[in-house]
């Protein structure tokens, strides 16, 4: 018998149904199948099944919402979405023609791949919360294993930010890939930029780790003047991402830790892995400022992937650790295959 995963119906079939959860249940299923493929039949199957102690809340919501032709129809929507808006470099997963089989399309060798995946297994961890990993034998090892996943996807994010900017990017977020402090770290960060001077000012914390500021991404101009473009972006992997904005942290940032302050504008960014709704990625917007999420981040490493090979003389520190993220999804698939 293999392992499997839970099914979440209580996200499922509540008055607002989950439609990206019921996707990412999907995706999961075949990630982990050794077809490697998933029915979009069996969530309405799934549904029966698993309401089948509780048939009468079950007959009341079916009665009151649209059923389980709604919940389908609204995952096959997420999944098309999710593939026209990443394109196969990025989304590892494609649908058939009638829309009835999912498959997965993982390729070890690409990073694309690799983040949508990271991606994926982080919007599902049970601190999400999530119970369709966490209610099965298939949640990443604690602490260990999930502490290293969020350190993976903050060189993702490093990777992605690069490409948006076209520039060099530095992974800046504690604990640092060099094992650097914060002074001398962002001291090497500007003597590239070259624009205001590290001198940390009176009151600033004796002891900091990265002052929230996860990574740092330029794209400088030949005359070596300011006023470049100059990306500082919160990565997030927990339930409060979204209470985690440097919009109104930024100005702090320069006075604290400048004298004099650069006068290139910070643009502010925040990297996450989840999936929202076009409604739900409004507001995040309003609040947090640019935002790079599931539907962005793994087309953008891929495009990093692309300046890579092509020769482009871009820094992108934590990339070496790319390689070995995807070699721990590779592993963790297999372990999800392995018979109990």
């Amino acid at each position: 018998m293999t392992n499997s995963l839970h099914f979440p119906i209580d996200e499922l079939i509540g008055k607002s149904k989950n439609f990206d959860c019921a996707a990412d249940f999907l995706e999961l299923t075949a990630f982990f199948s050794e077809t490697p493929t998933s029915l979009v039949s069996a969530l309405a199957n799934q549904v029966g099944i698993s309401a089948a102690d509780d048939r009468a809340d079950l007959d009341e919501e079916m009665q009151s919402g649209d059923g389980e032709e709604d919940l389908v129809s609204g995952a096959v929507m997420r999944i098309e979405n999710r593939y026209k808006t990443l394109s196969a470099s990025a989304y590892p997963f494609s649908l058939d023609e009638r829309g009835e089989i999912l498959t997965c399309e993982f390729d070890r060798d690409s990073f694309g791949h690799a983040a949508y995946i990271l991606s994926l297994v982080l919007s599902n961890l049970k601190a999400i919360p999530s119970s369709i990993l966490s209610k099965s034998c298939l949640h990443p090892r604690e602490p260990e294993e999930v502490r290293q996943l969020r350190e993976f996807f903050q060189y993702f994010a490093t990777a992605a930010l690069a490409a948006e900017i076209h520039g060099p990017a530095w992974s800046f977020g504690f604990p640092r890939p060099d094992k650097s402090g914060f002074i001398k770290k962002l001291t090497q960060i500007w003597e590239r930029l070259g624009d205001g001077q590290v001198s940390p000012q009176a009151g600033a914390p004796p002891k900091p780790k990265d002052d929230q500021i996860d990574v740092f991404a330029a794209r400088l101009h030949p005359d070596g003047l300011p006023g470049f473009l100059l990306a500082a972006a919160q990565v997030a992997t927990g339930k409060d991402a979204d209470q985690k904005s440097l919009k109104g942290h930024l100005g702090a940032f320069k006075s604290r830790w400048f004298s004099p302050q650069p006068v290139t504008a910070f643009l502010p960014y925040m990297i996450v892995p989840f999936a929202k709704t076009d409604n739900q990625f409004l507001d995040t917007v309003r609040g947090m400022g640019n935002v790079l999420h599931r539907l962005r981040v793994p087309r953008r490493v891929a495009e990093a992937v692309a300046l890579m090979q092509a020769g482009k003389t871009i820094e992108i520190e934590g990339y070496d650790q790319l390689a070995e993220a995807a070699a721990w999804i590779t592993d963790y698939q297999d372990r999800g295959r392995t018979p109990t």
